[in-house]
């Protein structure tokens, strides 16, 4: 068989495993996400291009997450099933060199390593950026669609909304309660609320025609108006859209680039944006352990639970270390590179008896 069709048939093989282990992990963290946050963002009301961002963005982070491990686990899987087909057996019977065998895999590592950068390093912070910009539009939506006719609604920590009815874009017959310390209460009556725009990304509960009674220790306080306005808490909605995503990514994709920008951030954002880099990273130490590994005769058993062993490692130590960059102990970078030394050695020692080996 030609050496061009050879390699093509080992890079299809290891490509489709790697691909459904992908999708597989992929499709699970994505639905684990979206049901445990989409219901405390979406309402009826939300537009449907909104809907969309929120159930559908989260993919962008997710894929380069599980991509590293996916990828590993289907060149393992590809490998050992092409040895007990007899194929690797019978290449190496032919005399070609194990190193040449291995040849698709690695390509196929330097392509996953190239996704998994272009997720982390651009489509993460886009996709971030997006549903935070989106933010105020969310809750506005998130406020209208649980303001029914009859009942309190939450409109921020603290702070209840009770409706009468519904006229088209304004709810009447409102009562508000704000809860601040113990003992303190802020009751507001008014005969009309709408949502208002402020200026920044916010937007506003404009309340017409009402009063206002205040009580706290020290006694209490009324007053009517014809018009006043309450801030709306969209940073309680946005702590929930950053929850389907990695903290941090904030940051435009060019920052982990800029080293001005990285001079003057603090040392938790530092790290967060060097973070970035850990994906496309542990996509390439992950994947030449998993080729090193599948073209070596040992168990399959074995070599998933080695491969288990340094993934598992990898992602504890990126966490225990990350409050140590984050407080300003360690530094980002260190706090990056550190944990994946065990996946760096393991490949390591995996490529060196691969180019070692001599063909049969």
């Amino acid at each position: 068989m030609p050496s061009s069709l050879l390699r093509a048939l080992l890079f299809r093989r290891a490509a489709a495993a790697a691909l459904a282990a992908t999708a597989a992990l992929a499709l699970v963290a994505w639905a684990l996400q979206v049901v445990r946050v989409a219901p405390e963002v979406l309402t009826s009301d939300t537009p449907g291009a909104l809907v969309a961002q929120v159930v559908f963005l989260p993919l962008v982070p997710i894929v380069s997450f599980v991509l590293p491990v996916a990828l590993a686990a289907g060149i393992l899987v590809a490998g050992r099933r092409l040895r007990a087909e007899g194929t690797l057996d019978a290449l190496a019977a032919a005399g070609i060199a194990p190193r040449r065998i291995g040849t698709p895999f690695l390509a196929l590592v330097l392509l996953a390593a190239g996704v998994a950068g272009g997720a982390a390093l651009v489509g993460e912070p886009l996709a971030f950026g997006a549903l935070r910009d989106a933010a105020p539009t969310l809750a506005a939506a998130a406020f209208s669609g649980r303001a029914a006719p009859g009942s309190f609604a939450p409109a921020g920590p603290g702070t209840d909304v009770y409706v009468g009815r519904r006229d088209l874009d304004a709810w009447r017959d409102v009562l508000l309660v704000r809860r601040g310390a113990p003992g303190d209460v802020t009751e507001l009556a008014a005969a009309a609320l709408r949502l208002a725009d402020t200026p920044g990304d916010g937007i506003a509960l404009e309340l017409r025609d009402g009063t206002i009674r205040s009580a706290t220790r020290d006694g209490v306080v009324t007053a009517s108006f014809a018009r006043l306005r309450l801030p709306f808490d969209v940073q309680a909605l946005r702590s929930r859209i950053e929850a389907m995503l990695p903290a941090g990514m904030a940051a435009p994709p060019s920052a982990v680039f800029d080293a001005a920008t990285l001079g003057t951030a603090s040392p938790r954002d530092r790290y967060l944006v060097l973070r970035r880099w850990a994906a496309p990273l542990q996509a390439i130490l992950f994947g030449l352990f998993a080729a090193g590994l599948a073209l070596r005769p040992a168990g399959t058993i074995r070599g998933a639970l080695v491969l288990a062993a340094v993934v598992v490692l990898t992602h504890a130590l990126l966490r225990l270390l990350e409050p140590a960059a984050a407080g300003g102990p360690a530094p980002p970078w260190a706090a990056v590179l550190a944990p994946h030394a065990p996946a760096a050695l393991a490949a390591a020692l995996a490529l060196t008896r691969l180019y070692l080996a001599k063909p049969v």
